[in-house]
């Protein structure tokens, strides 16, 4: 996560944030019949309820980045009904 957050001092991000983030992470890579999109929104309704007001667009911004990057990596695989595997 830190290359990711280059533009943000590590030291201030929540921790909540950062809870919530590596939770998300897990569930993308580990339950492959929860669609990406269902994860980042359960997400970020979490980081609105629990962090800090502008922990959304965080929440936001790097998830999209990290689920695209792992999916493009092979390392988020979907697969399910309405879903396809990653080939």
């Amino acid at each position: 996560m830190p290359k990711k957050t280059k533009n943000w001092d590590i030291d201030r991000l929540a921790f909540t944030d950062k809870i919530i983030i590596s939770m998300a992470i897990a569930e993308m890579k580990n339950f492959p019949s929860i669609p990406v999109k269902v994860s980042i929104n359960e997400y970020i309704d979490i980081s609105k309820t629990y962090s800090t007001p502008k922990s959304k667009q965080f929440v936001n911004g790097l998830l999209d980045v990290l689920a695209k990057e792992l999916t493009d990596s092979g390392q988020i695989r979907k697969s399910g009904r309405g879903l396809l595997d990653n080939k």
